[in-house]
């Protein structure tokens, strides 16, 4: 990271299917249907079987800002969806 003398650490929160702005009711109405499985199902279809919540996310925030010797970390908030891992 080209400003980390300056102590400028630069994370990311990678999250996936969190109801928001982004993705409204109407579009998980849709691509839940699209998908043959209840609204439920699509919100909690990961590795852990829960819908993951804009709090969730916010956690994931949180831990950053307080983990001062973290920097170029991507934390991934999804429940695990294996299809959007990084690799």
């Amino acid at each position: 990271v080209e400003v980390d003398d300056d102590g400028i650490r630069a994370n990311a929160v990678n999250a996936d299917r969190i109801r928001s702005g982004l993705l409204t009711d109407a579009m998980i109405a849709s691509r839940s249907g699209a998908r043959g499985v209840s609204e439920k199902e699509y919100m909690s279809g990961n590795l852990l079987g829960q819908e993951v919540t804009a709090d969730d996310v916010a956690q994931a925030f949180l831990h950053q800002a307080l983990a001062e010797r973290t920097t170029a970390d991507v934390t991934t908030v999804d429940g695990g969806n294996i299809a959007a891992a990084l690799r």
